[in-house]
């Protein structure tokens, strides 16, 4: 699976995550939901529509983020293990 390199930094999109863990769609973003103590910056990168217009669009045609996602949360390696963890 391709990273998305955002800023210097290997990260993957609720899509990516849902795929590589064989799970059904928005399940990353719930677990994402419950999973307490994840900083910004550091576990991940939220964008907003308007902040990256341009990479959203390519990310969207590449099929790295779902169809439909507008604001984009980009998972670094350091989150997803703690997204692991709370799965376990």
């Amino acid at each position: 699976m391709d990273f998305i390199r955002y800023n210097g930094c290997n990260t993957l999109s609720f899509r990516q995550l849902d795929a590589l863990n064989g799970l059904p769609k928005g399940s990353t973003f719930r677990l994402f939901k419950r999973c307490a103590g994840l900083q910004e910056g550091e576990d991940y990168v939220y964008l907003a529509a308007g902040e990256a217009p341009e990479a959203i669009a390519r990310w969207r045609e590449a099929g790295l983020i779902y169809p439909t996602t507008v604001n984009v949360v980009l998972i670094t390696e350091a989150g997803y293990r703690k997204l692991q963890a709370a799965r376990s």
